[in-house]
């Protein structure tokens, strides 16, 4: 490959993975959000609770990959009103739609488009892995 195609290369990559280098969906960023939209269910330390499940043992019980596209999935999810999951009510994070829009290159070559208070509560969900 020549010089040109590694260069556009080089800047696709960079293009795709800009959204983990923004302050804006940073884990420190989704940790805010965190605090304010699965703190009480959850909790602190995001190990939830005898109703709640576990969001520090997402990678663990998925095999040791961090699942990002079922996250982000079930993140986007409850954010547009789907708010049951194994029947558990989740409430209307309707507030985490709003924003700017970031491309996110998730598992297997994917990428989506995503709003980044979503891409930044799944940085800090990332974060929290045991």
């Amino acid at each position: 490959m020549n010089l040109i195609g590694r260069n556009i290369i080089g800047l696709a990559v960079v293009a795709l993975s800009g959204a983990a280098c923004s302050p804006w969906t940073s884990p420190q960023a989704g940790r805010s959000i965190y605090a304010q939209n699965c703190v009480a269910c959850h909790g602190d330390d995001g190990r939830g609770g005898a109703q709640m499940p576990d969001l520090t043992g997402l990678t663990a019980r998925a095999g040791g990959t961090y699942p990002q596209r079922m996250v982000l999935d079930k993140l986007d999810g409850y954010a547009r009103g789907a708010v049951i999951y194994a029947d558990a009510e989740m409430p209307n994070f309707g507030d985490l739609l709003t924003g700017r829009l970031t491309r996110v290159q998730t598992d297997q070559g994917l990428s989506r488009q995503l709003p980044e208070q979503i891409v930044a509560l799944d940085a800090y969900l990332q974060s929290i892995q045991r």
